[in-house]
């Protein structure tokens, strides 16, 4: 969006929520345009009573929350009501149709440029081990206390959020998950720094800062809020949303964070949101996030893009400051 890129929406929430708008259309049309050519063929789906199978589309990650920004992958799952058949010339079972939606959908919107609206449905369960369309049954069996997902799997649902098919399975969706996420039971801060440590390890580059993975960037304040929002979110349902800065917002009036704690938090993740939105536009490198040395070339470019020109040592110590901020805050409130 040049509006953005030129300085003319300063609001990173307007353009992300913007961006999502767009998603959301693109998801829409997509999943309508493969939906009839496949009942076209193999008619419309059944359960066994003969009834409609439902479908919906829920979106996760940076989509679920309407954070999208440059580059961001639009993280899907795919989930229908239940087993039954087609009825139509050529009939197929209700899990193989909609696994053949999926294929299909996913290759519609394939798009041209590497790494832009790049259709994730690694968060479905069982990852790519797993049928890319799941039934209501399955879902609820793999996210339910005591199923086959990981903690960090049902932490992902945080951000769940229906974008599109049939609004009542949609709705049916968010019930579980506030029953399988926001239970009550204490937090597993344990396994959270356990997985940060295998992403460290493998994501980030010794001696270099990424900005989304290392300490106290973005991935950070992600998943300190989410986990206030699990320990909270069941006693005070109002923390039961897929936005960052919203859920900021409402830890803050919830008492869960105080004033000062919630704005350094905010300007944090607004900073790591900007700078990884600058990396992007000046590598052209949707993957790269590994923030240049200062004293190069490609930070003075970094700076400009941020608004810092001529002022690199700056934005340096702006850096430095919110990774530190994020580190202590993160050590005294996670739960």
């Amino acid at each position: 969006d040049m509006r953005y890129i030129q300085g003319r929406i300063t609001e990173f929430g307007q353009f992300s929520g913007e961006l999502g708008d767009v998603a959301e259309e693109v998801v829409a049309a997509a999943l309508g345009v493969c939906a009839a050519a496949l009942t076209a063929v193999h008619g419309a789906p059944l359960l066994a009573d003969g009834s409609a199978c439902a479908l919906a589309v829920c979106a996760l990650g940076k989509c679920g929350g309407r954070e999208l920004g440059f580059a961001s992958d639009i993280e899907l799952m795919f989930v229908y009501t239940g087993p039954g058949q087609t009825r139509g010339p050529r009939v197929l079972s209700n899990a193989d149709y909609y696994e053949r939606l999926v294929e299909n959908f996913v290759a519609l919107i394939a798009a041209r440029r590497n790494g832009v609206f790049e259709v994730d449905l690694q968060l479905r369960p069982y990852g790519a081990a797993g049928r890319m369309a799941v039934s209501l049954e399955s879902f609820a069996t793999y996210f339910a206390p005591g199923g086959g997902a990981w903690d960090y799997e049902r932490q992902a649902l945080v951000k769940l959020r229906p974008v599109a098919g049939n609004a009542e399975l949609g709705a049916q969706l968010l019930l579980l998950r506030d029953e399988f996420v926001y239970t009550g039971a204490r937090f597993d801060a344990g396994a959270m720094r356990a997985m940060r440590e295998r992403q460290l390890r493998h994501l980030v580059t010794a001696g270099t800062l990424n900005a989304k993975f290392s300490t106290g960037m973005l991935v950070d304040v992600e998943y300190l809020v989410q986990a206030l929002q699990i320990t909270h979110g069941a006693q005070t349902p109002a923390l039961r949303v897929p936005n960052t800065r919203a859920a900021l917002a409402a830890l803050c009036t919830a008492g869960v964070l105080d004033a000062p704690a919630h704005s350094t938090l905010l300007d944090a993740y607004n900073f790591a949101r900007r700078l990884i939105n600058a990396l992007r536009m000046v590598r052209g490198n949707a993957r790269d996030l590994t923030v240049p040395p200062a004293a190069g070339e490609e930070f003075a470019f970094l700076a400009r893009r941020l608004g810092f020109g001529g002022r690199e040592l700056e934005l340096a110590a702006q850096l430095a400051q919110h990774v530190h901020a994020v580190q202590q805050l993160s050590a005294r409130l996670m739960p």
